[in-house]
């Protein structure tokens, strides 16, 4: 009796088993959504599927190997029950390069079997040689032809060599062109074979279902190995009208799942960074160790309403004439969504970023940035008058750090770097070396005087700086040099004239902030005296 109990326990549970089985659905989803974050991304993908009453078990296959388990969100619409949400690994899944590669495995096939039939006709013409070589060399050894037949017989092995010389050459240039595009081709069939297959993830999902509906799905996740990168254009058409900024955005998605046409938001948030505040221990100094300074990361957060008005549409019948002598847009239409501790732009239009590591650019806001420009120049280290702009007010533009392209007068002037966490409100971008300003500074002759009075040598040493403005325009700039100081009491620095100048005594720094107006020459010049023990060596420039 008891054998018989455990015998229909056993075939209960088989067959319990075999059903639950049975009823495990896999489900297909397509990647809806991606909101990219500084470092990580957060995916939303969509699904539908017709759900049979009872339990059901819904694998979402082919998702990215780097979804974080602990960001699984599950929602569906369809009057059933959601009963667990699980996630596992799946190490089965075929290689996503599966199709690439029997498309490659087929055309090589077919290539070499091209190649062994060119190669057989070939050696048809090679056979052909050795044939004729052979019968003109016994014909004339054993059947003693008159010189006219020899002759004609010479002639026809000449032509018909000809030919077969010919033909050889041709299928040579066939195998060569055929073992070509093979070698490419296996080159290529290698590259897809060696990458390292990624495993792929797959949300499990119970549901219980009263009756059988149409069900709809959402899935939430985050992924690493994604993000963007700030990156900026700055142009100025001319020193009179400001800065044209455009602010790009450098997406990359490495999660090995494609993304394609789905609604791409930008944030300025780091979720990898963590939420909470870092808390002080205790600081004891001890010895041997060797205090160190401790760099401190900047933090940033994340996660909308601003709306702009969408980039007009063409209707099929509508004149398009006018759009003819339009300016391409420079940016994406997106909406930019101010957040608690973060910026978000969000792109109006679907757009495709393929899961391949590089980085994709997408052009999101410009902005129009009031600027003075004004010129530097140090002619005691470079000659050189460097042109910079200088802007306020870029704090209430939400901008975050990044390199930037500078152009001037629509030429590239080089990049830059935009350091945007800084406390002053003033930011400087330099735009180049202008050669339209010419700067010289010449060591005077005249006041180079050596004096000896008690033991104790005097040193007057002077400079004449020109700045010339060759351009057709006024220029404003900043002319800076410097006087020596004195390391010890022993010697003494005396600045004798500056004209003009503001003088730093701290650093000995002269600064001249002239303005010189077109094709016109200003001077400056400044001279100093430096009086030392006449045993004492010193450098005085």
């Amino acid at each position: 009796m008891n054998a018989r109990i455990l015998f229909l326990t056993f075939s209960l549970s088989h067959l319990l088993t075999l059903s639950l089985h049975a009823k495990e659905q896999p489900i297909a989803s397509k990647v809806t959504g991606a909101k990219v974050f500084l470092s990580g991304a957060q995916i939303a993908r969509s699904a539908s599927a017709t759900i049979t009453t009872g339990n059901t078990t819904l694998i979402f296959t082919g998702l990215s190997e780097q979804l974080d388990p602990m960001s699984i969100q599950v929602n569906g619409k369809g009057g059933f029950s959601i009963l667990s949400v699980n996630h596992r690994i799946n190490y089965l899944t075929e290689s996503p390069k599966k199709k690439e590669i029997d498309d490659l495995q087929t055309q090589i096939k077919k290539l070499e079997k091209d190649w062994a039939y060119e190669k057989a006709m070939q050696d048809v013409w090679v056979n052909e040689e050795q044939l004729l070589n052979k019968n003109s060399s016994i014909g004339g050894a054993q059947n003693g032809l008159t010189a006219a037949q020899l002759t004609a017989v010479n002639d026809y092995v000449r032509e018909r060599l000809k030919v077969t010389k010919t033909n050889w050459l041709a299928q040579q240039e066939k195998l060569t062109e055929i073992g070509r595009e093979a070698d490419k081709l296996r080159a290529q069939l290698a590259q897809y074979q060696g990458e390292q297959h990624r495993p792929t993830s797959e949300i499990v999902v119970e549901i219980d279902a009263p009756v059988e509906v149409a069900a709809t799905f959402t899935l939430n996740y985050f992924v690493s190995d994604a993000g963007w990168t700030p990156a900026y254009d700055l142009r100025a058409k001319s020193t009179s009208t400001p800065i044209e900024l455009l602010m790009k955005a450098q997406v990359i998605n490495n999660t090995g799942e494609d993304w394609n046409k789905v609604d791409l938001a930008l944030s300025s948030g780091n979720p990898t960074l963590g939420g909470n505040m870092p808390t002080l221990s205790a600081w004891v100094l001890q010895q041997p160790y060797r205090l160190e300074s401790l760099s401190m990361r900047p933090r940033k957060t994340m996660d909308r309403v601003d709306a702009r008005a969408p980039a007009p549409t063409m209707a099929g019948a509508e004149d398009v004439s006018g759009y003819v002598n339009m300016d391409a847009l420079q940016e994406v239409a997106n909406t930019v969504v101010y957040n608690t501790t973060t910026i978000e732009f969000s792109i109006d239009a679907p757009f495709s970023v393929p899961a391949d590591g590089l980085a994709h650019t997408v052009a999101v806001k410009s902005h129009t940035v009031p600027a003075i420009y004004k010129h530097y120049v140090t002619p005691k280290l470079d000659k050189d008058a460097f042109l910079y702009a200088r802007t306020t007010g870029w704090e209430d533009l939400n901008l975050l750090p990044g390199t930037a392209n500078v152009f001037f007068e629509g030429t590239y002037v080089g990049q830059s770097y935009l350091n945007l966490q800084q406390t002053k409100d003033t930011l400087d971008v330099s735009l180049g070396r202008d050669k339209g300003v010419v700067v010289e500074r010449v060591r005077r002759k005249s006041t180079n005087d050596k004096a000896v009075i008690g033991g104790k040598r005097t040193n007057t040493v002077g400079f004449d700086i020109s700045v010339r403005n060759s351009k057709s325009s006024a220029i404003d700039i900043e002319v800076r040099d410097q006087h020596p100081l004195s390391p010890q009491s022993e010697i003494e620095v005396k600045l004798i004239e500056s004209p003009d100048a503001t003088v730093n005594e701290q650093t000995g720094q002269l600064t001249w902030n002239i303005t010189v107006e077109p094709k016109a020459t200003k001077k400056l010049g400044f001279s100093y005296s430096v009086m030392h023990p006449k045993d004492m060596p010193v450098m005085l420039e």
